[in-house]
């Protein structure tokens, strides 16, 4: 992001009622806990001030950066609600457009770093019970990968979404068209390697020639293994097997069959 988030400031006044003092000193303690990069605390300390749409905006800002997105959109949506002012809301949109860009990297930062560990995961056939867990271990991480693959598409999309709207009110924000420019890019290239990447696993599928059938019984045998069902996941592996004997060629079947019928043995 080319603009780091910044909060909002009140210069200090002596007289007021109590609500703008408390106001005042809400948005001084945050701040100074901000620029301390103590977010928690300063997120606290401007959460004493409900009222007041600086304490909230500054909320926003202060949970991006802990990395609680959807806290920091709560806040500037609700920030938004406070001031009508168009130089406000450009600036609202302008975060929400840094909060949703910020989340889609994250989670395609843990997307990747789940992958690698996927990558790593064996099944070796010779300890039943750590092929189980490694079972359970892999669709867990896979069911996860899969999830934040959908959350970055619409974060991005999101980002997108925000930043156009940011420049619709602020058409020469120099800032929010870089950003823009920047989610449109990753966005771009995200579908490049998706479209990649569907294109090798059609590839490998065909390669391998383990069809659609076979991974289906595959998946569900994994959603007994988990709730180990030992017997009913071997039962459905064989079933698959006597339908398609050519399944006896196939490695990663024949794996998961010989781990199954260990584990239904031993319980």
């Amino acid at each position: 992001m080319r603009r780091a988030a910044t909060i909002s400031f009140l210069a200090l006044i002596a007289c007021g009622s109590p609500e703008e003092r408390t106001a005042i000193e809400a948005l001084r303690t945050g701040a100074r806990a901000y620029a301390d990069s103590a977010y928690a605390r300063a997120d606290s300390a401007f959460a004493s001030a409900p009222w007041d749409e600086r304490a909230v905006f500054n909320r926003g800002n202060a949970n991006l950066m802990m990395g609680r997105y959807e806290q920091a959109i709560a806040h500037f949506k609700e920030a938004g609600t406070m001031d009508s002012s168009a130089r406000e809301q450009s600036r609202i949109r302008f975060n929400l457009g840094s909060v949703s860009l910020a989340e889609a990297r994250d989670a395609d930062t843990s997307v990747l770093r789940m992958r690698r560990q996927l990558g790593q995961l064996r099944i070796e056939g010779q300890d039943i019970a750590r092929d189980v867990a490694t079972f359970v271990l892999r669709d867990s991480l896979t069911r996860e990968a899969d999830r934040l693959e959908g959350r970055i598409d619409s974060a991005y999309a999101a980002a997108i979404a925000h930043y156009k709207s940011a420049l619709r009110i602020a058409p020469h924000d120099d800032d929010a068209r870089h950003d823009l420019v920047l989610a449109q890019q990753a966005f771009a290239k995200r579908q490049r390697e998706r479209a990649a990447r569907e294109q090798r696993d059609r590839q490998k599928e065909k390669d391998t020639e383990l069809g659609a059938r076979a991974r289906l019984i595959m998946q569900q045998a994994d959603s007994l293994v988990e709730r180990y069902r030992f017997r009913p996941a071997l039962e459905l592996l064989q079933k698959g097997l006597q339908q398609d004997p050519s399944l006896r060629t196939k490695q990663e079947y024949m794996q998961k069959l010989e781990t199954v019928n260990k584990a239904a043995q031993a319980q």
